[in-house]
């Protein structure tokens, strides 16, 4: 069924719903709050975290092999079929025939083996089989290979790791990048077909290795202290850096997990998910989730942007899953959707016990809407479960596992992390130390002497702030990073993530993103990334015209500008009105820094690169071209 059809969006209440919640098993919140004469606070859980109860990884997948072979482990989107699967019993089999076939090549264990191409079966397949014999692996985001035009990063990355194997599924769409890696590494690189002279190595080959005792005989030498993956920072502030997953960091993070969630292991698990492997909420959250509880992950081939969305709507129907984690984009795309389509929610809802997403804020008010299609559909909400986490945490830190009373709050310490609180104002800078965290960064001995305090607390760049002063139980929230944030020329300090996201709530569809300007200004101005591809649908008069005529085109403007006049009604304080915007003529750029490889914005990266535009708009006097000036009676 098509999510795009053009209805009337369904009236949402203006209030929260009453309704109960699910009934889902939780662990009870038991959270110790210590305060220190430094004014530092140390925040944990006083549940301990219980011991691993498997040395690495792939022992999941033998336990699960032993226990139930023809489980569907992973399935995938195939065009003939509907969907490939495979099963536990064969993902054992391949899973150990690809592991023979490293060691036969002679490939070392102190250089990663790096996967160019989205998540698919095969790559879930080669992750595990490189990872149970001791050999890293650094999945790559696919933006450095398909939406760069030059692959610079990717010959950064081959450069400074020196990968032993590449592997890409396509190697025509992945071409550019491979003869690159090829030009400047030895890696040998790897296909699931042939093509020219560039492909050293082809998939279905090692899928007939038959282990030998040799193969056992190492599986057996990889525990919890040995590196499974390389995951990449999104580089938002200058090269990536390889973050060391050991086994005991994902391991970890799973075991934390389980003991406050303990509804996990009540029911066959059944998950859609589409968040990419080199990112921690893909790798260690979905992922990791199916193959601890022996369940099912739906591979999904859609994404939270307008010409995929529908793929995902259409898979979560169809499968109706248990468990669904997910980053803001994607939750506000599934919102909007419902909107079109109330009778979505009723296939999303059936089953869906919980919902789980970090990455950025979400406002309120979208939680809400997403409470109300559960209740619409189900008669009860869902619990909205966030998290605070990094590439550095494994992902999660914080969890909520409870039914949220506050809406859009970050959870709490799970067992075995302890955060510190070091004071900042009106919130705090939150740090990080347990299991679940990195012990550095791979290659990079700088990195590593910052990335820690004397105490051996990650340093994450983030704030939080009490949800509720008096009541700890109801968790953090959100508060921006510490080098975001920043101070008008008044003295007057500017909250980035808690007025992006309300302004955004004013502005959709049309704008997709903003970044607020400027440090030093008097007053606060947005500069406004315009959602291209949903303005040519909801006005027709766009329908062919280019990103630069759309940018000024009055009739845009006018529902761009009656949005933030409704926000600054609102919000009319200093620090958060908006005196003046600014509409782009282009999408942020991957390749000058404008945009992370998470799909996340680089604020300072867009401040730099499009200087002209935001002096532009702070040059204006009144609305003209592609700027809005708001006086300040509105």
């Amino acid at each position: 069924m098509s999510t795009t059809v053009q209805a009337k969006p369904v009236s949402l209440p203006q209030h929260r719903s009453d309704a109960p919640f699910r009934d889902v098993h939780f662990a009870p919140v038991e959270i110790n709050v210590a305060s220190r004469p430094d004014g530092s606070v140390i925040v944990s859980n006083c549940i301990p975290l219980a011991p691993l109860p498997v040395r690495q990884l792939s022992d999941y997948l033998r336990r699960h092999a032993a226990q139930r072979p023809d489980h569907i482990f992973l399935a995938e989107p195939d065009a003939q079929t509907g969907w490939r699967r495979i099963s536990y019993g064969e993902a054992r089999r391949q899973v150990d025939a690809l592991s023979q076939w490293m060691l036969d090549l002679n490939l070392p264990d102190d250089r990663p083996i790096m996967v160019l191409s989205e998540n698919s079966i095969r790559h879930a397949l080669l992750q595990l089989a490189a990872m149970q014999i001791g050999i890293p692996v650094m999945p790559v985001s696919t933006a450095y290979s398909l939406m760069s035009r030059t692959c610079g990063k990717i010959g950064d990355l081959v450069q400074r790791f020196q990968p032993s194997l590449i592997y890409a599924s396509d190697p025509v769409r992945y071409g550019t990048a491979l003869r690159l890696a090829r030009s400047l590494g030895d890696a040998l690189l790897l296909s699931d077909q042939v093509h020219d002279d560039l492909i050293d190595l082809v998939f279905d080959d090692g899928l007939v290795i038959t282990p030998t005792q040799a193969l056992e005989d190492i599986y057996r030498r990889i525990g919890p202290d040995d590196t499974a993956r390389l995951l990449l920072t999104s580089g938002s502030t200058g090269n990536p850096k390889a973050v060391i997953m050991t086994q005991r960091n994902i391991l970890s993070s799973g075991v934390l997990w389980d003991q406050v969630w303990p509804f996990l292991a009540e029911k066959p698990l059944t998950m859609v998910d589409w968040l990419p492997w080199n990112h921690t909420a893909g790798a260690h959250g979905a992922f990791s989730m199916a193959l601890r509880h022996g369940g099912t992950l739906y591979i999904d081939d859609g994404k939270p942007v307008p010409q995929l969305v529908d793929r995902t709507i259409a898979h979560l129907r169809e499968i109706r899953p248990n468990v669904m984690t997910n980053v803001p984009r994607g939750l506000e795309m599934l919102v909007s959707c419902m909107e079109a389509d109330p009778s979505i929610a009723d296939d999303l809802f059936a089953n869906l016990e919980v919902i789980v997403y970090g990455g950025a804020a979400v406002s309120p008010a979208l939680l809400q809407k997403l409470e109300h299609f559960s209740v619409q559909a189900t008669g009860r909400r869902i619990p909205l479960s966030s998290s605070l986490g990094s590439t550095e945490t494994t992902m999660p830190a914080t969890l909520i596992w409870w039914s949220p009373r506050t809406l859009g709050t970050l959870g709490l310490p799970a067992p075995g992390v302890e955060a510190k609180l070091i004071p900042d104002g009106d919130r705090y800078e939150v740090r990080f130390r347990g299991d679940n965290i990195t012990p550095g960064y791979y290659q990079d001995p700088k990195a590593n002497q910052d990335a820690f305090d004397e105490e051996g607390f990650l340093k994450t760049g983030d704030a939080v702030a009490w949800a509720v002063p008096d009541e700890p139980e109801q968790g953090f929230i959100y508060a921006g990073r510490l080098a975001e944030n920043f101070k008008l020329s008044t003295g007057t300090w500017v909250s980035v993530a808690k007025v992006r996201g309300e302004l955004l709530d004013y502005l959709r569809p049309w704008i997709q993103d903003a970044v607020l300007a400027a440090p030093n200004q008097q007053e606060l101005g947005a500069m406004l990334f315009v959602d291209f591809n949903r303005v040519r649908k909801q006005l027709p008069e766009c329908a062919d015209l280019t990103e630069s005529d759309i940018a000024l085109n009055a009739a845009l403007q006018r529902e761009v500008a009656k949005g933030i006049e409704q926000y600054n009604m609102r919000f009319p304080a200093s620090s958060t009105r908006i005196a003046r915007a600014v509409l782009l003529d282009s999408p942020p750029n991957i390749d000058i820094g404008e945009i992370t490889d998470k799909g996340h914005i680089n604020q300072r990266g867009v401040l730099a690169q499009r200087s002209a535009a935001m002096q532009r708009m702070y040059d204006a006097s009144t609305s003209a071209g592609d700027c809005l000036v708001f006086a300040k009676d509105h």
